[in-house]
């Protein structure tokens, strides 16, 4: 009765069967091809016209080249298949297409054997799609992580900018990156860095306009972005930078510069310069995000930067009052003071490299409060220490969330390995420990000597804790809105084995769930959070990620005394 109403949905005169090979035909996303066991060809269609370069009419009831991939040959594959008594083999590939006019493809291939009526093998359906886009996504997604390794690390503002521009070069395949940055003294930019010798290059200049009438022809596009503050893109033989690099490297092809501005509350710091292909541009100009990203990393790199150089200079002046405060003082106890003093400015000098974004504006905040004591003469020993102090532990704490979000941040490699629970489990804190001590709920532990490893993977383990720590967290937080008087937050983590079986346990003393909540919990976009709060895909993936190694995720909760999470996995 059910299949009877759901024909009736699709039409009185549509037979499903029809309607799906009329989608596999016009489908022009995925090349659709069908073999008989001749291996010859019996369907062909749109998506695979698109793809290939065929036409229907050359390809039909011929046999199928073995020259239509270039990687390994398949074609044993596809007889395998075929012989196999296994009617549900799927095999899928990653290679590149041979188009008819010779040029190459990047496509996933998925081969499996078609069956009839009888169960019997007919010949074979492959399914191909170009994934051209998702490879320079991912060559961005790559390209992103290591500029935020870059800007993060201790490397002089020139040398950091040299290799951003060549890391975007090579993940990118980009023929040419510089950048330019503002002079507000000479209102210009100039070229600071490029990912190739640049020694001509740096002959260019570009005199910051306010009118477009003003603007030489050749340079209009910098105006545009430096004007606007938005990405845009120029023909490179309409530009200027064409007089001072080699023009044979540009003749093949049609190339064009893409402009993103380096800005900062508004303020411009430079322009990203990036010279690719046309089509390499249309996918760019798409994915803007991801160029606002990187710009936003590189902007982060040159603000901190000379902030080190702002906050050096402060401590050679903060240098000569503190020797002429302890000269006023008895010798002994002037030595130690000075020593101390000394030891804690050549930390923050030091330390002050490793902060971004967020903490980046509080040390900024700090630091002028330094300068304005000074300037009304309130500085003394008690204000001086605490401010440093605040320096170094903001320095520090970016420094070990760096180190590791570098390794979270990285695609898993989906392979599964022997994995002791522990590792996953400390990392968690150097994501969202400092969170909890700020929030002042305590974590307790309860971990079982030699607990046996369990086959996952690292990085998605750790995701499902995190997940779960996380919205632990929020629990707290929301039952102590509702009774200020609970002030004690206690996340507890008890982890232990029992016969082939590690079981982890994570409680919290929050706000709790309903029964009627429960049922839904790990569904997926289901949440209780306020919209700008949550996705509600927290739960739904970590329950995922726990199915794909073989596990079992349980809920214990009451409203208003908290919750339990169990996760189970099997022992190595």
């Amino acid at each position: 009765m059910n299949d009877n109403r759901h024909i009736f949905y699709l039409s009185k005169s549509t037979h499903p069967l029809a309607l799906l090979e009329s989608l596999m035909i016009s489908s022009t996303e995925y090349a659709i091809i069908a073999t008989d066991l001749d291996n010859k060809v019996v369907l062909w269609n749109k998506g695979a016209e698109l793809i290939y370069g065929y036409t229907c009419h050359e390809m039909l009831l011929n046999e199928l080249p073995t020259n239509l991939h270039k990687k390994d040959s398949i074609g044993k594959n596809f007889s395998y298949l075929i012989n196999s008594p296994t009617n549900s083999n799927l095999i899928d590939h990653t290679m590149h297409a041979v188009r008819k006019d010779g040029t190459l493809l990047p496509v996933s291939v998925t081969v499996t054997p078609r069956i009839n009526k009888n169960n019997q093998i007919e010949g074979l359906l492959i399914m191909t799609r170009e994934i051209t886009k998702y490879i320079h996504q991912e060559q961005c997604r790559v390209a992103l992580i290591e500029i935020a390794h870059l800007v993060n690390s201790n490397k002089p503002l020139d040398e950091m900018l040299s290799k951003i521009c060549s890391t975007i070069s090579s993940f990118l395949e980009t023929s040419l990156v510089y950048i330019c940055l503002f002079d507000p003294g000479s209102n210009g930019f100039y070229i600071n860095s490029c990912s190739s010798s640049c020694e001509k290059m740096r002959q260019h200049r570009c005199t910051y306009h306010s009118h477009e009438k003003d603007v030489p022809e050749g340079k209009k596009g910098c105006f545009y972005t430096y004007t606007r503050l938005t990405i845009n893109s120029t023909d490179i033989k309409n530009h200027d930078i064409l007089k001072f690099i080699n023009e044979n490297d540009f003749s093949n092809e049609d190339f064009s510069i893409i402009h993103i501005p380096l800005t900062s509350d508004d303020s411009l710091l430079g322009i990203l310069h990036i010279v690719v292909t046309t089509l390499r541009k249309d996918f760019l100009l798409k994915e803007s995000q991801i160029l606002s990203l990187i710009a936003n990393e590189i902007t982060a790199g040159i603000q901190r930067r000379r902030l080190v150089e702002e906050i050096k200079d402060y401590a050679e002046n903060l240098e000569k009052m503190v020797k002429t405060r302890t000269d006023q003082l008895r010798e002994k106890d002037a030595q130690l003071i000075q020593s101390a003093k000394l030891a804690t400015l050549g930390e923050m000098a030091t330390g002050i490299a490793h902060e971004i974004n967020q903490p980046l504006a509080g040390i900024s905040l700090i630091t002028q409060g330094l300068i304005l004591a000074k300037v009304r003469n309130v500085l003394n020993d008690k204000l001086l220490f605490e401010k440093l102090n605040e320096i170094i532990e903001q320095t520090e704490r970016i420094n070990k969330i760096i180190g590791h979000l570098r390794t979270f941040a990285r695609q898993s490699d989906q392979t599964k390995k022997e994995i002791d629970i522990k590792m996953p489990l400390f990392d968690v804190f150097k994501l969202i420990g400092q969170q909890l001590i700020k929030r002042k709920i305590t974590v307790e532990t309860n971990i079982e000597e030699n607990l046996p490893p369990i086959l996952a993977d690292h990085n998605k383990l750790e995701q499902v804790l995190l997940n779960i720590i996380a919205n632990a967290r929020d629990a707290i937080e929301e039952l102590r809105m509702k009774n200020p008087d609970k002030k004690d937050g206690i996340i507890s983590i008890n982890a232990y084995h029992r016969k082939n079986t590690v079981i982890i346990e994570i409680a919290d003393n929050g706000i709790g769930i309903s029964e009627k909540v429960k049922e839904k919990i790990f569904e997926p976009f289901f949440t209780t959070k306020d919209v700008d709060k949550g996705t509600g895909l927290g739960l739904s993936i970590t329950y995922g990620i726990v199915k794909e190694f073989n596990g079992i995720i349980e809920i214990e909760s009451k409203e208003m005394e908290g919750s339990k999470f169990i996760i189970k996995f099997p022992a190595i």
